[in-house]
C-alpha cells in the first residue's frame, strides 16, 4: 500500500513546478536497476508523510502552496503533510540564465 501512496504523491509533486525530489547526489547511474530513486524522498508513516524537496523556482511560499493544494487530496487518510526543502537549486537564484553557454558559437 506505501509504494502506491508514494508514486501517487510523486505523480501530483511532478505537476508542480519548481519543485522536484531530493534525491541523494550519489544515486548509481545503472540503467537496469529497476527503481524510481525519486521514491528516496516520501517518507510515509500513518500519522505523516513527509516529502524532501529541491526548489527551482522562488518565492517559496506560493509553490509550496501549490504543491500542498495538489498533494493533500492524495495523502492517507487522517495522515499530515509535511514539505522540506532541502536544497535550492541554482536555477532558482538565477531563472533568467538557461545555461552557461546561451551565446552563438563563434562569438
Amino acid at each position: 500500500m506505501s509504494g502506491v501512496v508514494v508514486e501517487e504523491l510523486l505523480t501530483a509533486l511532478r505537476k508542480v513546478p519548481g519543485l522536484r525530489p531530493a534525491t541523494p547526489a550519489t544515486v548509481p547511474s545503472l540503467a537496469w536497476v529497476p527503481w524510481d530513486w525519486d521514491d528516496l524522498a516520501v517518507t510515509v508513516t500513518p500519522e505523516l508523510v513527509e516529502i524532501r524537496l529541491v526548489a527551482t523556482k522562488l518565492p517559496l511560499p506560493p509553490v509550496l502552496g501549490h504543491a500542498e493544494e495538489l498533494l493533500t487530496p492524495v495523502l492517507p487518510p487522517g495522515a499530515r503533510l509535511r514539505l522540506v526543502v532541502t536544497d535550492i537549486d541554482r536555477v532558482a537564484l538565477n531563472p533568467h540564465r538557461e545555461s552557461d553557454l546561451d551565446y552563438p558559437i563563434g562569438s
